[in-house]
């Protein structure tokens, strides 16, 4: 959720181990949680985020069905990369993860925004040092090893009263990564995490799931599967809606475009796995990495131009195609359902 725009109301362990290593980088929440120097990831063996049927996880069919309005909202989105182009961040409006270890402290977080279901997120692991992306959103996430559980956080701070968020809300990594019934720290109900892409990724030249796209022409009027909320307030058959699956044609040559290392990267991705629309952005349409301020160093100095948001400008997003939507959820009510990870309090 990338208030550059106006927000709306929306959003085993050892293998969560080295999942956490695969990113790139290793923040250590040892006794006092301190950071410790990003841990090089290449000899790793790569796990996947969430479970195998994720929405995340899952390639796109050799014969999908796709939208009979597919035309009309590639062209729209098209519109949109040409007036501002198309990037992947990784140093502003993206996530910061850190890991916490079984001696980080359990703290209190304070809930705040006015639509906000309770008051408190309780017991939630915050390694010391832990810091929000410094853009308006502060996204936050934290995954704690021992327990299996991913915290997602949307403007997060500390303050004099202690730790606060507008919202928070947390589930267990080999989940779906989908919220049941939103309330998620996205505008449509997925973890802040699903979608993201990683330095190891980028490394070794291949994603293996679903990108996380958005851009300002959300669809109003609800979210489509696999989303479970929306954030979406552009009217009309061109708008996406969010939850929609785009993939780039598979016919295309990817070899004939003259491609970039990383866009030649993210275009096979969406090719094989697509990426799914899961935020409505301020400008542009944008692909997430996860934040270069998660380790002690710049993990992507050598696999991204050292810009604050590089453009895709290589992928010919015209040829696009949005797959079968399915029903619009028009009448989606987000509620707070536990998923084993999150406890609430209403004080």
């Amino acid at each position: 959720m990338d208030v550059r725009r106006p927000f709306l109301r929306v959003a085993g362990a050892a293998g969560l181990l080295a999942l956490v290593m695969v990113a790139g980088l290793l923040v250590h929440a040892s006794a006092g949680g301190a950071r410790a120097p990003v841990a090089h990831a290449g000899r790793v063996p790569v796990p996947h985020l969430y479970s195998a049927r994720s929405p995340f996880n899952r390639r796109i069919s050799r014969r999908p069905h796709i939208d009979s309005d597919s035309g009309l909202m590639v062209g729209g989105l098209d519109r949109y990369v040409g007036a501002e182009g198309a990037t992947i961040t990784s140093r502003q409006f993206t996530v910061p993860l850190y890991t916490a270890g079984p001696r980080t402290p359990r703290r209190r977080v304070r809930l705040t925004a006015p639509w906000r279901p309770r008051n408190a997120m309780l017991r939630v692991p915050i390694p010391a040092g832990a810091t929000p992306d410094p853009s308006s959103d502060a996204h936050l996430a934290v995954i704690d090893p021992g327990s299996g559980c991913e915290y997602d956080f949307w403007q997060f701070r500390r303050t004099a009263r202690g730790y606060a968020a507008s919202w928070g809300n947390a589930l267990n990594i080999s989940s779906s990564g989908v919220y049941p019934r939103g309330y998620s720290a996205r505008g449509s109900g997925f973890a802040l995490l699903g979608g993201v892409v990683l330095p190891r990724e980028l490394a070794r030249g291949r994603i293996d799931h679903a990108l996380l796209l958005s851009y300002p022409g959300t669809r109003a009027h609800g979210p489509v599967h696999p989303a479970t909320e929306s954030d979406g307030r552009t009217r009309g058959r061109a708008a996406i809606p969010e939850g929609a699956r785009l993939q780039l044609d598979p016919s295309l040559d990817l070899d004939s475009l003259g491609l970039q290392g990383f866009e030649r990267t993210i275009a096979r991705a969406l090719q094989v796995y697509g990426a799914i629309v899961g935020d409505t952005g301020g400008r542009g349409v944008s692909f997430y990495a996860l934040h270069a301020m998660s380790g002690g160093q710049d993990p992507y100095a050598s696999l991204l131009p050292n810009e604050e948001y590089p453009q895709l400008t290589g992928i010919p997003f015209d040829r696009l195609r949005v797959l079968n939507l399915g029903r619009q959820s028009r009448r989606a009510h987000p509620r707070i359902v536990s998923t084993g990870c999150g406890r609430f309090s209403r004080r």
